[in-house]
């Protein structure tokens, strides 16, 4: 009897630390996510339109296996940064957060993760289905192409970093980097932002 209640505590006691520290994570992210909100929309008054579907957080794993390319790369300018992003951590990072989504038919948007206005510190926040070449074409029209986007965000070396992908869609195009969040004094604050360098060739 002796043995089954102190299973049950240790049981107890782990499954709470876990929703701790789920919470803990989730609040991370989200304080990470509106840090950034805040450096690209100033004016908080406006409807802010946002996709409703995550993007598929592979991309953001894509665009870094890139960069990490290029930083490793002798014959490039980014030597400086070799330390803090390498492929040890990269792939530790690709092995947890790749494939953590289901994706829809066209695969940069999930299928099965979506955001929520209370995600977001900002009140004006309108969700929109971007899951169809058509809703997307449609929207950017719509909202004259201030539609914002954004994947789960993930950690990076130890939870040292967040990082994830934010898209602005404009009626020419789109703006697509990802985002290193790093924690400075309490406060999630902007460390980088890398596009794909190979995007364009």
């Amino acid at each position: 009897m002796k043995n089954y209640f102190f299973c049950s505590l240790i049981l107890l006691v782990t499954v709470n630390f876990s929703v701790s520290l789920s919470a803990q994570q989730q609040k991370d992210k989200h304080e990470a996510l509106n840090a950034y909100f805040e450096t690209i929309v100033k004016d908080t008054t406006q409807t802010i339109y946002v996709a409703k579907e995550k993007i598929n957080s592979n991309e953001t794993l894509t665009i870094f296996e890139s960069n990490v390319k290029m930083i490793n790369d002798p014959e490039n300018n980014y030597k400086t940064y070799t330390k803090l992003f390498n492929w040890k951590d990269f792939e530790k990072m690709k092995k947890k957060y790749k494939n953590t989504c289901t994706p829809s038919e066209r695969v940069w948007w999930c299928s099965n993760a979506f955001w929520e206005t209370n995600d977001f510190k900002y009140k004006k926040v309108l969700l929109e289905s971007m899951n169809t070449v058509k809703n997307q074409e449609y929207l950017t029209y719509k909202y004259h192409g201030r539609v914002y986007a954004f994947s789960e965000p993930i950690y990076y070396q130890n939870k040292k970093y967040l990082v994830f992908t934010a898209e602005a869609l404009f009626m020419s195009g789109a703006r697509i980097t990802i985002v290193i969040m790093e924690k400075v004094k309490s406060k999630w604050t902007v460390m980088s932002e890398w596009s794909n360098p190979y995007l364009y060739n």
